[in-house]
C-alpha cells in the first residue's frame, strides 16, 4: 500500500503543476494583449503627428517651387551664381593671405631663398608687387 500512496501523491503534484502553468500562460497572454493595445495607441498617435507634419510641409515655399519647373530652374541658377562668386572671393582672400605670410618669412635662412624665388616668379607672371614693410 505505501507504494500506491506514493504514486498517487506524485500524480497529484504532477497535475497541480500544469494548472499553475496554464494560469501563468493566461496571465502572460493578458499582459501581451495589454502591451499590444498600448503599442497600437502609441503608433496611432505617432501616425497623427506624422500626418500633421506632412500637411505643414506641403505649405512650405520650397515644395511649391518644385511644382513649377521654371521657378526651380531660376532658383538653381541663382544658387549656382552665388556659390561660384563665393568660391572666387574666398580663393582670392586665401591666396592674398598666403602671399602675405610668404613675404613675412623671407628672412628665414633655409626657407627664405625658396620663398624669394616663388615671390619673384609670382611677380613676373602677374605683375603684382610684393608687400614690403
Amino acid at each position: 500500500m505505501p507504494t500506491t500512496k506514493k504514486t498517487t501523491s506524485k500524480k497529484k503534484t504532477k497535475k497541480s503543476a500544469p494548472k499553475k502553468a496554464s494560469k501563468t500562460k493566461k496571465s502572460n497572454k493578458a499582459k501581451e494583449r495589454l502591451e499590444v493595445t498600448e503599442l497600437e495607441k502609441e503608433l496611432a498617435t505617432e501616425v497623427r503627428k506624422l500626418t500633421k507634419e506632412v500637411k505643414s510641409l506641403r505649405k512650405l515655399e520650397f515644395v511649391k517651387i518644385l511644382k513649377h519647373p521654371w521657378k526651380f530652374l531660376g532658383m538653381s541658377f541663382l544658387k549656382g551664381l552665388m556659390v561660384g562668386f563665393g568660391s572666387v572671393l574666398g580663393a582670392s582672400v586665401l591666396v592674398a593671405l598666403f602671399l602675405y605670410i610668404l613675404s613675412q618669412i623671407s628672412f628665414v635662412p633655409i626657407i627664405g631663398d625658396f620663398v624669394e624665388e616663388v615671390l619673384t616668379q609670382i611677380e613676373d607672371t602677374t605683375g603684382v608687387e610684393r608687400f614690403e614693410q
